[in-house]
């Protein structure tokens, strides 16, 4: 009896002994093969430069000029990233995504604007800090500083990254650039258009390009079909219905962003205008998903296609 009781408690111990010194060994050999990797690399390409104490590896190409980013700032970046072995796995650029058959329809490609601790690679975090404005930079990221064990997504554990990374712009208060991006954008448009652009009190620019027919604008509870397109003020688009099916909202319901709603309230059936939206109209600063982050105005051409009374 009591030999059945020692087997039965002993072997279940035994197994996971076993397994957790197959998995620890495991795990030493693949970070044995990524640092065998690494430095086959680095011999290959004549790399001499010493890491830093993290283990990143920092190569400056472009010294850079401007502002160094710090923990809290906002930046603008472009950058291409690859694993060891050369196969890219995230980008900025559109058409480096096309040709990779990485492009994604969630993402907006061109210049990535973001706070400095949302990018979730912590040796581009520190790569990103050692630079400066306009400056660029090749940084190699060893796992531990950039997916680790676990991988994530096209990335496998243990795998070193190589980041071909341009810090574009440092921005210090969101806020105020988005202010200033909006700026630019109404002044531009003043000097290229002779239609006028009314600044309403709650932040939203209107302009109206088609008056529509008819007296009646829309009112609380009426359901409104609504075409548009929805751009950045750098004119990249993040979203359009165009050539689909109506965008059907109910005014006064919460079913459309704030500033949206107030742009289609101003028309008149089948009435067309563009409207710039603030942040805090729109998606505020936190941002909607991987198109649209924080303090991000935007601008849409609208077009009410009819007005249902309840």
């Amino acid at each position: 009896m009591f030999r059945n009781i020692f087997i039965g408690v002993f072997l279940p111990v035994l197994y996971l002994f076993l397994f957790t010194s197959c998995n620890d060994g495991s795990s030493d050999l693949q970070r044995e093969k990524e640092m065998r990797l690494l430095r086959q690399y680095l011999e290959a390409h004549n790399i001499t430069v010493e890491p830093e104490n993290s283990g990143l590896y920092f190569i400056q190409q472009t010294e850079g000029h401007g502002k160094k980013p710090a923990g809290n700032d906002w930046i603008i970046i472009k950058y291409t990233a690859r694993t060891i072995n050369d196969r890219i796995f995230d980008t900025t650029d559109e058409e480096t995504a096309v040709r990779n058959n990485i492009h994604s329809r969630s993402v907006i490609y061109g210049d990535r604007r973001a706070p400095l601790q949302a990018f979730i690679v912590a040796g581009l975090r520190e790569g990103i800090q050692m630079m400066r404005e306009g400056g660029q930079a090749t940084l190699i990221i060893p796992s531990h500083l950039g997916y680790g064990s676990e991988g994530t997504g096209r990335v496998s554990p243990y795998t070193t990254l190589i980041y071909e990374t341009e810090l574009v712009k440092v921005i210090n208060d969101p806020e105020v650039y988005e202010q200033q991006l909006i700026s630019d954008y109404i002044l531009k448009y003043n000097d290229s258009t002779h239609l006028s652009v009314q600044e309403r009190e709650s932040g939203l620019y209107f302009i109206e390009l088609t008056s529509g027919t008819g007296e009646a604008h829309p009112e609380e509870d009426d359901i409104v079909n609504v075409f548009y397109r929805g751009t950045l003020t750098d004119g990249r688009e993040f979203d359009s219905n165009i050539g689909g099916s109506a965008f059907t909202f109910t005014i006064g319901k919460n079913e459309a962003i704030p500033g949206f709603e107030e742009g289609v309230s101003l028309l008149k059936a089948e009435g067309r205008a563009r409207i710039v939206v603030p942040s805090e109209l729109g998606y505020g600063i936190q941002g909607s998903g991987e198109k649209i982050v924080g303090y991000t105005p935007l601008v849409f051409e609208i077009e009410l296609a009819n007005i249902q009374n309840p």
